[in-house]
């Protein structure tokens, strides 16, 4: 393959990156970062207020890319506290006055991202994540806590831990109390003590933290990636009150603006805190950034396989949380596969609809766990109130409405809930939930009656479905009746149900 060049971009309220790369090997050619960017006193992304700085800079990374002669380029944005509309106002404008058009990203698609580059590429990960291992993730909005069990990824906590919120709330209580260190402990311990039970404490554990520059600069030494923080004074900070880290500890002469100031003592009581729950026999920090996870994407060809297997771990993880049926969990998913993958010349949808319609055929009965009546209008708010890893808001809204419309409301005019929906999901929500809910029928008794079934498309519009039973179908063939006239509606097929026995 013959080397080029790729740049990536990359636009955080605290500051603009851009990375060029050489590909195929992902070679650093140059890597540049803007001046801080002042964070805002309401939402933290604080774009639009700093849009004239954000373009300069903007305007300079243009040159390099043009003195390179780089013409493939990836401009993304973390999108943070960024409400939708403000978004695409932000988005347009920086289109209007750069040309460069930007993908926003959530929170779930950086650290789906940036988890398979430290996974992939750094060296010592394998041996430290052996037994058990926990990635902290520092952020502005808040604080990610991954579990890897044997190397493996098991299941993350996204929680309401962001640097730049807890800095606020010291500035507001340092005008009220005279001692707002003790609040904030008790403030960090209220919203990490939830997910306490589903911590696992083991011998050999291990904790790595990520995104925390201050601390990677101090103690990782040059041409290195992972370095081990002594747990001393960890400890202290969750012992003693009013630990005052400027004069403590010698990484502070590492902090070189106001900003990153403010935001290194609640960021080290967010670890020392996660520390404490976790009991690890060590803690290491790396320097693995966001910007290596973005550009990890261009430069392996693993990186969206195993965000992939990420995003199924996610889903098999929610499912089991609120009690699905694994058993029919796992007929639905397979034959809905199967369903999608013969049935593509009719809905002509891509690889990554397939992965969709597989995750929600994982969680669509997880509103089981609230009501069995009307549980597909709780599996939605369910799965809205906990996006999964490596999904885009619209990915998961796609997820969250199909499991809303896989069993008894059709998503048609009528539903004032589906005419909300952007035009460019409404399609593919109907379509994956024509395929959801006629296999789901298929299983009506819980029972996984049908062995194997087999499609043909005839040429008078029919989809007959032989299916292998074992077992008499008399409840599946009486909800398949009622719940086959979506797909007619929606791809003007008629499927027809044919049993065949399975002696």
């Amino acid at each position: 393959m013959k080397n080029s060049l790729t740049a990536v971009i990359y636009l955080e309220p605290d500051q603009v990156s851009l990375r060029i790369i050489e590909l195929p090997k992902g070679r650093v050619i140059n890597d540049v970062h803007s001046g801080a960017l002042a964070l805002g006193d309401g939402k933290i992304a604080n774009y639009a207020q700093n849009m004239a700085a954000i373009v300069n800079n903007l305007d300079g990374f243009k040159q390099q890319l043009k003195d390179y002669q780089v013409t493939d380029v990836h401009f993304y944005g973390a999108i943070e506290d960024l409400a939708p509309i403000d978004a695409r106002y932000v988005a347009d404008q920086l289109e209007v006055r750069t040309g460069l058009k930007i993908q926003w990203l959530n929170n779930n698609q950086l650290m789906a991202k940036t988890m398979g580059c430290v996974v992939n590429h750094l060296a010592e990960f394998k041996a430290l994540s052996k037994h058990c291992l926990y990635l902290l993730t520092l952020g502005l909005d808040s604080m990610t806590l991954a579990f890897f069990h044997h190397g493996n990824f098991e299941k993350q906590w996204e929680i309401d831990l962001g640097g730049a919120k807890i800095s606020r709330l010291v500035q507001r209580l340092r005008q009220t109390t005279t001692n707002p260190q003790e609040i904030i402990q008790d403030y960090i311990s209220s919203k990490l003590e939830y997910i306490s039970p589903e911590l696992k404490r083991k011998k050999r554990t291990v904790l790595l933290i990520q995104n925390a520059p201050v601390l990677s600069s101090h103690y990782i030494k040059e041409g290195e990636h992972l370095a081990a923080i002594p747990q001393e004074p960890l400890k202290q900070a969750n012992q003693e009150l009013g630990v005052n880290i400027d004069a403590q500890y010698p990484w502070s002469q590492n902090i070189a603006t106001e900003q990153e100031h403010r935001l290194i003592v609640p960021n080290y009581l967010v670890i020392a805190r996660t520390a404490y729950l976790v009991h690890p026999l060590s803690i290491y920090v790396t320097d693995i950034s966001m910007m290596d996870g973005l550009v990890n994407g261009f430069a392996d060809s693993r990186a969206q396989s195993q965000i992939n297997t990420m995003i199924r771990t996610s889903a098999d993880d929610l499912a089991q949380r609120y009690g699905v049926d694994a058993a029919h969990k796992d007929f639905v998913t397979k034959f809905a596969l199967q369903f999608f993958d013969q049935l593509r010349p009719i809905h002509r949808l891509d690889n990554h609809a397939r992965l969709l319609l597989e995750i929600a055929s994982k969680v669509d009965d997880i509103g089981n766990f609230i009501n069995q009546e009307s549980h597909y209008r709780h599996s939605a708010y369910i799965l809205k109130s906990n996006p999964l890893i490596g999904l885009s808001d619209d990915d998961n809204q796609i997820i969250a409405e199909v499991a809303r419309y896989h069993s008894a409301e059709s998503p048609t005019a009528a539903q004032e809930h589906y005419r909300r929906m952007d035009d460019d999901i409404q399609l593919v929500v109907a379509k994956l939930a024509a395929i959801l809910r006629l296999v789901d029928s298929l299983d009506d008794s819980r029972q996984q009656k049908i062995s194997a079934i087999k499609l043909k498309l005839t040429n008078d519009n029919l989809l007959k479905i032989k299916a292998t039973a074992n077992d008499d179908l008399v409840l599946e063939k009486w909800s398949f009746s009622k719940k086959s006239q979506l797909f007619n509606d929606v791809f003007g097929i008629k499927p027809v149900l044919i049993e065949r026995g399975g002696h």
